[in-house]
């Protein structure tokens, strides 16, 4: 049982995030309002993907690279864009605790460095993805943009890993992918991966050639 000054420090820590009184998270555009914050953010956010679409980030697929990517997409709109969260959070699954964030990220990525080695087609990539996806997912590094900082990281991932590919050079179309299968799908993908392997089936796409290029 959490003894009440522990309570007390945690409620302080997640309260931090937000401006008194409101469900507003603290931003560098001085905005209360919530929705207007929400409707901010996926403009900003989805400028600097176009960009990144462009431009990616150069890295070598380890924490620094995502952590880099989220600055990119956040950095405009808050302080603590790549940066891990210091709160616990939970949707219908608890995600990692704090404290594990830099060494599960860690080992994670690692892995998927090694194993991206192995794959040799399109269905064997498609089955990785969903892996790594959910554990992205399941470790939630971030305070706000897991989701959209985890997809652009993929993207990249893919675009730089399957150049050399048999069936490539491919990229992750995530418009292809059906939104409410993949948040319905999601918190079970670990154990039962079908449907969001899928999703990830869909959206491996030959990769624009003049995107290449400039990559």
């Amino acid at each position: 049982m959490l003894s009440t000054e522990y309570e007390e420090k945690l409620d302080r820590l997640w309260n931090s995030y937000f401006y008194p009184g409101t469900t507003t998270l603290k931003n560098k555009l001085g905005i209360y309002d919530y929705e207007e914050l929400k409707e901010k953010e996926a403009e900003v956010s989805f400028e600097k993907l176009v960009e990144l679409y462009m431009e990616p980030i150069k890295g070598k697929f380890d924490k620094e690279h995502l952590k880099a990517i989220h600055k990119y997409i956040f950095g405009d709109i808050y302080d603590w864009a790549g940066e891990y969260r210091y709160v616990e959070m939970r949707k219908e699954t608890g995600f990692t605790e704090c404290h594990l964030i830099d060494e599960y990220l860690t080992g994670e990525l690692e892995m998927m460095n090694e194993e991206i080695k192995s794959v040799t087609n399109e269905y064997s990539l498609a089955s990785f993805l969903a892996t790594y996806y959910a554990q992205l997912m399941a470790i939630h590094p971030f305070r706000e943009g897991n989701g959209r900082s985890s997809r652009e990281f993929l993207r990249e991932f893919v675009a730089e890993k399957s150049k050399n590919f048999p069936c490539g050079p491919l990229e992750l179309d995530w418009s292809k992918f059906d939104g409410e299968v993949m948040l319905n799908n999601i918190q079970f993908s670990l154990f039962f991966r079908g449907a969001i392997e899928h999703e990830f089936q869909k959206a491996l796409v030959p990769a624009d050639p003049e995107i290449q290029i400039k990559m």
